[in-house]
């Protein structure tokens, strides 16, 4: 009670409310609590750095998956969420969660340390897929918004691409609007489409690099090829 600022119980003892108001200011107070606890320590976790324009309300789903969307968008939409979550395996996570001395420097191009910002808007082996998609993308964020993506900074482009609504809601009325569901099956297939390239492309480098040389170790310790 003290914690969620319901009273002592001395005041319900002088005042006892119903069975059913009792039971809805406690679930009042509960999510009043939560609420404010998430959105003030989201800011301080960078993983969840896709999520610190969306203020927490409990019971709501987030508006990217509320939508409607298909078959193929729903398949498509994996690939967006992880990157929200921040749980795409790219080399700088590897680095971070394992043991093992990880190169943190993208496995396609050899450019950069392999971050969310360079996989989904500078590795230049994915360069062919993004060109294609990016032009749908463009058009529809300045048709929406009546600006152009190439003239916002980096990480506000990053984030439009993985989280756009926060952006979107100003200049529209609902999440419902077709305009928003476009724009997010665009998204969509920019994401998936650099996902399933970067896949094929670590397979591809993995199966051209020269096999480790076997080695067999004698009794002496002495080590011959």
């Amino acid at each position: 009670m003290w914690k969620y600022e319901l009273g002592t119980v001395a005041d319900l003892a002088d005042n006892t409310p119903t069975k059913g108001k009792w039971k809805t200011r406690v679930l009042k107070a509960i999510h009043s609590y939560w609420s404010d606890q998430i959105d003030n320590l989201t800011p301080l976790y960078s993983t969840l750095f896709f999520l610190r324009q969306d203020k927490y309300v409990p019971g709501k789903i987030l508006p990217l998956l509320s939508l409607e969307y298909t078959a193929r968008e729903s398949e498509r939409l994996k690939t967006k969420v992880r990157l929200l979550t921040w749980t795409y395996m790219l080399q700088t996570k590897r680095q971070n969660f394992n043991q093992y001395d990880i190169n943190p420097t993208c496995q396609m191009c050899g450019e950069e340390n392999e971050t969310a910002e360079h996989f989904v808007l500078k590795c230049s082996a994915l360069h062919i897929v993004r060109q294609s998609i990016m032009v749908d993308i463009e058009r529809q964020l300045e048709a929406i918004t009546e600006t152009s993506f190439n003239t916002l900074p980096v990480d506000e482009q990053l984030y439009i691409l993985i989280n756009s609504w926060p952006t979107l809601k100003t200049f529209l009325k609902t999440h419902l609007s077709t305009e928003f569901h476009e724009f997010e099956k665009h998204c969509g297939r920019l994401l998936y489409g650099l996902d399933r390239t970067r896949q094929l492309l670590l397979v591809t480098n993995a199966s051209q690099r020269p096999p480790r040389t076997k080695h067999k170790k004698l009794k002496k310790g002495i080590i011959l090829n």
